[in-house]
């Protein structure tokens, strides 16, 4: 019986403070205007007692139908419940009294809501720890997705009091230091910058917090821009990188084929003369150096991707997300525009929590392909709706010459500014094709002009000036 009542001692009483409890719901009681010094901290589920969740409850309910909350009110307000049902009355309403009567003042109270909240988040950490524990007894526990949920369970400990209305006033210091900042950097680059000179001027860089959806067609060359901004980036800052569609082999293939200007070709299948080796030597030194994180784990869902963008966050903050490509994660079919509803704004959740921009390819509608303008509008991004209000930048990638071989703008790539709060929408950047070597360059001079017929000669075939010349690249994507 001495060991019975041993084991009993030493079970463990969930954390709670009945004590701080009361003397919150007491001082509401007392004094009515002190709920705004709790209303922000406190809600029902965080009290331990559950008739002293009932209670803040009502309140809460009372002061939005703007109805006085004194202990009397309150107490009558629980009789009248328990007649409706028909039950005896459970005397809330004298404890109530007793409890008004026993509170010195609310001088204290945001004090007692604080000790309130974190009991409740000891409890919650208790219950997420024994899920936890739960999960890993399952018959059907696979490591990777049991990770990823652990994880999201632990980020939802994350305190939910913050945000709020604050005083204009308030904000003007931190906007101030931002300015003299910005001005102090003395270039117009005030987001990460990517390697296109005229990007960069229409957008100021890849703003932190954004999120920025670079989408087209298949073989336009949108994997080829998210891995040029990606290595760009990751000179100075770190990057992770997601690839959903392509392998870490590939990804180095195609950074190495840019960095070098060695032919994209030559590195699948080396050959011939070495003359190309020490150009790679080079890259692969100079790319060992890039701060740059890859996961090419495919059709990941999206609460995986980010429970392990935190933990990589947690140990080394990310200056830049890439995710290649929205389109490719795991869904379901049936729920197509709400899950991609949801990826986008899982992405925006971590852009504005790491405070770093991110930046997701997707591809284009396949009725793109269909029209006799083939320049794409934000109607063709799959399931446009949802990720078109998400997305804060929202940039087409196109190629006039992928649609016609006769084209004035063969080795032009366009970059659409579709949607930006920042940027002039509609704007075009025009950028040189070199998909040979995996990269898209900064035009070097101006645009090339439409062909003139020559005179005496039939109409047909153009003469082309500018990048008349220029090989066309494999088309890959």
């Amino acid at each position: 019986m001495h060991d019975a009542d041993q084991a009993l001692a030493h079970l463990r009483v969930p954390p709670q403070s009945v004590a701080a409890e009361q003397a919150v719901i007491g001082g509401l009681m007392q004094y009515p205007e002190a709920w705004a010094r709790v209303e922000a901290l406190l809600q029902p589920e965080d009290f331990y007692r559950r008739d002293h969740q009932l209670v803040y409850r009502t309140i809460r309910d009372m002061v939005e139908r703007d109805r006085p909350f004194d202990a009397v009110t309150l107490g009558e307000w629980f009789e009248a419940q328990a007649k409706a049902a028909g039950r005896d009355d459970d005397g809330i309403g004298s404890y109530l009294i007793d409890l008004a009567a026993t509170t010195p003042s609310a001088a204290n109270i945001a004090g007692y809501a604080q000790i309130v909240s974190d009991k409740a988040l000891a409890r919650r950490m208790i219950d997420i720890g024994t899920e936890i524990i739960n999960a890993g007894f399952d018959p059907g526990f696979t490591p990777d997705e049991g990770i990823a949920a652990a994880q999201t369970l632990m980020q939802g400990l994350a305190p939910s009091q913050t945000g709020g209305l604050v005083s204009v006033s308030d904000t003007l210091p931190d906007w101030f230091d931002d300015l003299r900042h910005r001005f102090e950097l003395g270039t117009s680059v005030t987001g990460v910058p990517t390697p296109w000179a005229a990007l960069n001027d229409a957008t100021h860089g890849l703003q932190d917090g954004d999120l920025i959806i670079l989408a087209g067609r298949p073989s336009m060359g949108k994997s080829i821009a998210g891995l040029n901004i990606t290595d760009f980036a990751a000179r100075d800052r770190h990057v992770a990188l997601f690839s959903l569609e392509m392998n870490k082999k590939q990804i180095n293939r195609r950074g190495i084929s840019a960095a070098a200007k060695v032919p994209h070709d030559w590195l699948l299948a080396p050959g011939g003369a070495d003359e190309h080796w020490s150009k790679v030597t080079g890259a692969v030194r100079d790319r060992r150096a890039l701060q740059l994180s890859i996961d090419d784990t495919p059709s990941l869902r999206i609460s995986q991707l980010m429970a392990r963008a935190r933990a990589l966050h947690a140990r080394n903050p990310i200056r830049l997300l890439v995710v290649d490509h929205i389109h490719d994660f795991k869904i379901d079919a049936k729920l197509a525009r709400f899950e991609y509803g949801e990826i986008a704004q899982g992405l925006k959740t971590l852009a504005k929590e790491f405070n770093c921009p991110v930046v997701a390819l997707g591809q284009l509608n396949r009725a793109l392909s269909q029209r006799s303008d083939k320049r794409p509008t934000m109607a063709d991004l799959r399931e446009s709706g949802e990720i078109e209000q998400k997305a804060d930048m929202i940039i087409f990638i196109h190629r006039e010459d992928y649609y016609d071989k006769n084209t004035h703008m063969r080795g032009v790539v366009e970059l659409i500014l579709a949607k930006g709060r920042d940027v002039e929408a509609g704007k075009s950047i025009f950028l040189a094709n070199d998909y040979a070597h995996m990269a898209l360059r900064d035009m070097d001079g101006p645009l090339p002009l439409p062909a003139e017929p020559e005179r005496g000669s039939k109409p047909g075939k153009p003469r082309f000036f500018g990048g008349a010349g220029r090989r066309l690249a494999p088309e890959e994507d």
